[in-house]
């Protein structure tokens, strides 16, 4: 006889489904390869893992522990018999429809505003218009659950301009255009933008060190902090919790808008044009050293902590960010000279050096899946989009979030219908009838049924 053993956990944090990592640390190249990984190693990991998926095993195995679940599934792969989809937070879901009131009460009165300023419709920025930028670097810290005041600044953050960006669309020396975007933002967010477009960010809490790889630490001092004030008042006793607040939409706004050539900074501001020709190949910016970095150091003094880095207790390094980059553009400019089984490698690589990002776990899914491993293609695509989810953005810009998040969902639904059996991998209508099949003799499906059946397969 068999049972059923759901809820499985077995390692890592509550973002990551894990048994992959499992093989990654003892440098296989698949779920089902033979695992000699440390168990008390992955025992001292940060966290847990959530649910992962819904296992079949038979009675004569003991899984008294999570050691013994890890060697069920290695010696077992074909007892998982469905990964379920992790359940799509309501926030990232209200970034997808552009629901913006989800995210805040006045969100659809505040974008609708901020859609009429041509200044931000019309203007290319680093990667997106800025009006897209906007709204992303908004929809990242709502999804983060961020007060009133810091989200709102983050959907408008450089109106004033700021220390690295010239450009403005409210003069921070007119009260009467102060007065327009506090009609929008409210008092308290139009507060905390005029001082994020005002002051010299650099200053607070040794964040410019970090960011030029002076130190790692991001350090804030107990009391306030005196720094630059572009205006006639000359400096500006910062308080603490402005600091921090100030510095998590620094975050957010160079997590949405993060490639090797950026617009306004390699091509805008420079008057002769500079020397890199936009929008350059898409490889992803160096960035996540000193997010993490600056999120560790800030922590204590937000109102709310984000889930990232691990609700900001893990800090990277930036030799880690920059070998995990650099691996992962082998594989896209290198994919037709790379075997398989050279990718796999390469990417399990990627993965251990900066745990934080989806996207290579998207191209194992797609390698697994070719390959006919439905069960590790599963789990790669489980994995990547719960990463999107709490990063509530996308590391690899060639595409948009809500892309990757929608890419996520199809490889995860596709490798669940595999292992179960099913004649299509999406919910085709009839392969029988011919009035469901054109005549490239393809199966002709629903695309409402397609994410029906994706959102049935939440948890």
């Amino acid at each position: 006889s068999s049972k059923l053993i759901e809820n499985m956990r077995v390692y890592q944090s509550t973002f990551l489904a894990c048994i992959t990592v499992l093989s990654r640390g003892s440098g296989a190249s698949s779920v089902n390869a033979d695992v000699n990984a440390s168990f008390a190693a992955i025992q001292s990991a940060d966290g847990e893992c959530g649910t992962v998926a819904t296992v079949e095993i038979d009675d004569s195995i003991n899984i008294a522990n999570v050691n013994h679940t890890r060697t069920a599934i290695k010696e077992y792969p074909s007892a998982i018999t469905t990964v379920p989809f992790p359940k799509m937070p309501e926030k990232i879901r209200a970034i997808l429809h552009e629901d913006w009131n989800i995210l805040d009460p006045k969100g659809e009165e505040m974008i609708s505003k901020l859609s009429t300023i041509d200044g931000a419709v019309e203007f290319a920025h680093a990667r997106t218009t800025f009006y897209e930028h906007l709204k992303g670097t908004f929809g990242i810290l709502a999804a983060w659950d961020q007060p009133e005041e810091v989200r709102r600044t983050g959907l408008l953050h450089t109106a004033y301009s700021g220390d690295l960006f010239q450009f403005f669309l409210f003069d921070a020396n007119k009260e009467e255009e102060r007065a327009e975007l506090r009609d929008i933002l409210g008092e308290k967010g139009e507060a905390l933008t005029y001082l994020f477009g005002t002051v010299n960010r650099g200053g607070l809490c040794h964040f410019k060190d970090v960011v030029n790889h002076v130190r790692s630490d991001v350090l804030c001092p107990t009391g306030n902090q005196t720094v630059h004030h572009r205006t006639d008042i000359g400096t500006w006793d910062m308080e603490l919790v402005d600091a921090a607040n100030i510095l998590l939409v620094t975050i957010a706004d160079y997590l949405d808008q993060m490639v090797d050539t950026n617009g306004w900074r390699d091509h805008h501001q420079i008057e002769d044009g500079g020397k890199k020709l936009y929008p350059g190949n898409g490889r992803p910016a160096l960035g996540f050293y000193w997010f993490s970095a600056v999120c560790n150091g800030i922590k204590d003094h937000l109102a709310v902590v984000p889930t990232i880095f691990n609700n900001c207790t893990d800090v990277l390094s930036i030799d880690d960010e920059r070998e995990a980059r650099d691996a992962y553009w082998k594989i896209t400019i290198e994919e037709e000279e790379l075997s398989e089984e050279e990718q796999i490698e390469i990417l399990n690589k990627v993965v251990i050096l900066n745990s934080f990002i989806a996207e290579p776990h998207m191209m194992l899914s797609q390698i697994y899946y070719r390959q006919g491993k439905y069960v590790e293609a599963a789990i790669e695509a489980r994995l990547a989009l719960e990463k999107f989810y709490t990063l509530a953005s996308n590391w690899d810009k060639r595409r948009s979030f809500s892309h990757w998040v929608g890419f996520g969902r199809v490889l995860l639904l596709r490798a669940n219908r595999m292992m179960e059996k099913e004649e299509c991998s999406f919910p085709c209508v009839d392969p029988r009838n011919p009035l469901y099949v054109n005549y490239n003799d393809l199966h002709l499906t629903s695309l409402r049924k397609v994410v029906e059946e994706m959102n049935e397969r939440e948890e």
